[in-house]
Parts: structure tokens; C-alpha cells; sequence
């Protein structure tokens, strides 16, 4: 059975971008691992109008709304209020949610007396029940309409998370029996993405009507993602990776990983398993390659450090460049990359390196290369790889994140082709 979902998300500050919305993406992963449909994602602003449209609109369209957001105890939180006016009922004072309330400000050490606008909390529509948040002041809210369900959670991303993972989800599986949804990606690299699409046409033509394909291009690489739906997850494994085979034989060239998924994620799993360490020599991105690695659980088995050597003589002092190098073919090139490379490798003892140097912008380089350009090393002090990169058009924060994935999608190409 297919059951359809839209997320509604409330909050002026989402829609002028003053902050990212973040909530819809984790309740979306979540519904995904119990088969569960997003059909849309819709946010609307703080006004009762808005938000009644807006159930109307998810009453339409879904079996389930979800919605974050407007429960808490200021005038410009009116989520309650509006599902009142849907559901046409009252406000009614819960003792339970009251009391939870009571309990949650004394655990902080607050022994005032609860002001008006903190007991109105309690208040929930009166064709709605509760779930009692353990995590913060507002309720969540159950509304059942005929066969349809609309859930309303804190916009406050612990509490609402909290309540997913607690509560929503477990009540969803037992009402529902959904379809399995699998999801597998791989990641390419090293292929534009209409030139991908044009390789594998065939064998894109020949994928079954229970697997759908997507393209996630992002700014170094591509994910290929296979969504496979039925009733037996073996099944549905299995006819995945024979899909993944046939698509080796065409395109193997350009297939980074067969489990995608962050490149700082693959390059960790790949060194661990070969028992390799890695460490950085970065210039123009500053550090932030290191900063990707150590996000990921376990980094230290394989991380050793960094040398961010942003100035020349931190490259030559510490990493061993030498300075006729860089006088003969300046700070930015494909030998001084190569450099800093194995003097990392060297300097922190590692089996891998790789190094970064480049002109972030936003004026040019002092050996006077243009904006945008940059080469990267990756080394094991025998074998190098090194390549140059442009983008002249990019802002300085984009620049540093491309280079990033750049540098480490080149370490899992390295990786693959010398271990």
C-alpha cells in the first residue's frame, strides 16, 4: 500500500532564509525507512490563512500531514489556533501536558510560578489528542479526519527529532503496512552528466518499472541513485546489483564507489580496510579538507594531521619545498602541489597526502595567477597524482568547498588505482 506524505513546515524565518530547514530532510529520511511517500514539501508563513490553506492543501493531496513549527507560546506562533479554525472546535486545557510542563522548568532549575503564556501550552484542540514531549514545552498533536492523520511537532529540530524517532515512528508502522522502499547510490566521477546519460542510455532503458534512476550531480561528482519498491528487500537488493554489474561494464571507468555516499566517508572506509593513514598540506582551502575528514566517526584510526600552509614560507619551512621550485614555476603549480604533497606525507608520517594550492580569491594570486585556479596533489611519496582545476566564477566560499570535494574524490581515485 502506497501512502503518501506532505510536510509542512511553519516559521516566517524559513521563507526570508534566515534559517535552513532542516527538519523537513530528517522527518523525510525517517519516513523513508519505514516505506513511507514524501509527496511534497511546502512552508508558509506565520498567518492563520496561510496555514489553514495550507491543511487544506495536505488534506487534499496526502494520507498523512506532518507539520513543524508555531507551537510555541508567543503571539507569533498561531499553528494551534489554525488547526482549530480546520477542524472547527475549541481550545481545551490538557492537566498531563500541564504538569509535564511544570516538571520540564523545575528539572532547570525555574521555580517561579508558570506565566500565562507557558500554561497556555497545555491548551490543544479539542479533536486532537497528545503525545507528551519529553523534550520541550509544546505537545505534539494527533489529528485523525476521516482516514487521514495530521501531526503536528515543535519546530525546535532536538524536540522534533526526539518525537520522530520516540513516538511518530513507531505509531506509523503499526498503522501502516507500506510498501519497502530501497535505496542504493554509487558515485561517478570524471564524466559530465549528459555525457553519463548518453553512455548508459540503453542500459538506462532497460531498468524495470519497480526501479527508478536519478542523477544527483553535485559540484565535483554524481550520484546514481536506485530506488527499488515491492515486498521483499532481497529481491529488490539483489535486482539493484545486477543492475550495478551491468553498469561496470559500461561506465566502470568513471564509478568512484559502489556504496556512495559522503567522499570523506568512502575515503575512510577505504583506508581502514587497507589499513592506510592519510594527512593534509592545504593552502588555499585552509584546512577544510581536515575539517571533512575528522567529521567522521573513527577518523583518528586513519587521520593523522594537517599543515595549513597558507603563507610560502610555511610551505617551505615546514612541508619542504624547496624555493627554487616556486621561483621557477610559482607558488601555484602542478611541482609545488606535488611538494607539499609528499612533505606531508613525510612530516607527519602518513602513507597518503594530499595538498591544495590555488588562488581562492577574491583578487589574484601574489605570484599573479588568476582567481579560480588550482592545483591539487594527492601522493603516497612514490606515486603522485595532480591535476588543475579552474573556476573563475565561483565565490570564495564555493571555491573552497569544490577544491575540498576535488582533493578528496581524487584521494579515492587514488586509493582504487595504487592500494
Amino acid at each position: 500500500m502506497k501512502i503518501k506524505t506532505t510536510l509542512l513546515t511553519i516559521g516566517d524565518e524559513i521563507l526570508i532564509g534566515q534559517i535552513v530547514d532542516t527538519n523537513s530532510a530528517f522527518i523525510a529520511q525517517q519516513l523513508n525507512q519505514i516505506g513511507i511517500e514524501v509527496e511534497e514539501i511546502l512552508s508558509v508563513k506565520d498567518e492563520l490563512y496561510h496555514i489553514i490553506e495550507a491543511f487544506q492543501r495536505g488534506i487534499d493531496k496526502s494520507d498523512i500531514i506532518i507539520v513543524t513549527g508555531g507551537l510555541g507560546p508567543t503571539k507569533d506562533d498561531k499553528t494551534k489556533n489554525a488547526l482549530c479554525q480546520f477542524l472547527n472546535c475549541g481550545l481545551i486545557r490538557e492537566q498531563k501536558v500541564l504538569e509535564n510542563i511544570i516538571q520540564l522548568f523545575a528539572s532547570r532549575g525555574y521555580t517561579k510560578e508558570l506565566n500565562n503564556l507557558n500554561q497556555d501550552q497545555a491548551l490543544i484542540p479539542e479533536k486532537s489528542t497528545f503525545i507528551q514531549n519529553r523534550y520541550g514545552t509544546a505537545p505534539c498533536l494527533w489529528t485523525t479526519i476521516d482516514d487521514k492523520i495530521i501531526i503536528n511537532l515543535p519546530g525546535v529540530p532536538f524536540e522534533m527529532k526526539g518525537l520522530m524517532r520516540d513516538e511518530i515512528i513507531p505509531k506509523l508502522k503499526d498503522k501502516y503496512n507500506s510498501d519497502i522502499i530501497f535505496h542504493r547510490d554509487i558515485l561517478v566521477s570524471g564524466i559530465p552528466e549528459s555525457d553519463l546519460a548518453i553512455l548508459v542510455e540503453d542500459w538506462e532503458n532497460e531498468i524495470p518499472d519497480y526501479i527508478s534512476l536519478a542523477y544527483l550531480p553535485n559540484r565535483t561528482s554524481i550520484d546514481l541513485r536506485f530506488t527499488a519498491i515491492g515486498n521483499n528487500e532481497d529481491e529488490l537488493k539483489l535486482s539493484v546489483q545486477e543492475l550495478i554489474d551491468k553498469f561496470k561494464l559500461i561506465a566502470g571507468e568513471y564509478l568512484v564507489s559502489e556504496n556512495s555516499g559522503k567522499p570523506q566517508k568512502i575515503i575512510g572506509e577505504n583506508l581502514k580496510y587497507r589499513g592506510l593513514t592519510i594527512s593534509t598540506a592545504e593552502s588555499c582551502t585552509g584546512g577544510n579538507i581536515a575539517t571533512l575528514l575528522t567529521n567522521v566517526e573513527g577518523s583518528s584510526m586513519y587521520f593523522y594531521g594537517s599543515v595549513v600552509s597558507y603563507a610560502t614560507a610555511v610551505k617551505t619551512s615546514v612541508l619542504g619545498v624547496r624555493p627554487e621550485i616556486i621561483q621557477e614555476f610559482t607558488v601555484v603549480s602542478e611541482q609545488v602541489a606535488e611538494q607539499m604533497a609528499k612533505g606531508a606525507c613525510k612530516v607527519l608520517n602518513t602513507d597518503i597526502a594530499i595538498a591544495t594550492t590555488g588562488v581562492a580569491g577574491p583578487s589574484k594570486g601574489e605570484d599573479g595567477k588568476e582567481v579560480g585556479t588550482v592545483w591539487i596533489s594527492v601522493s603516497n611519496g612514490i606515486k603522485t597524482i595532480n591535476k588543475k582545476y579552474f573556476y573563475p566564477y565561483m565565490d570564495r566560499e564555493d571555491f573552497i568547498k569544490t577544491v575540498s570535494n576535488n582533493g578528496l574524490n581524487l584521494a579515492i581515485q587514488f586509493i582504487r588505482d595504487c592500494y
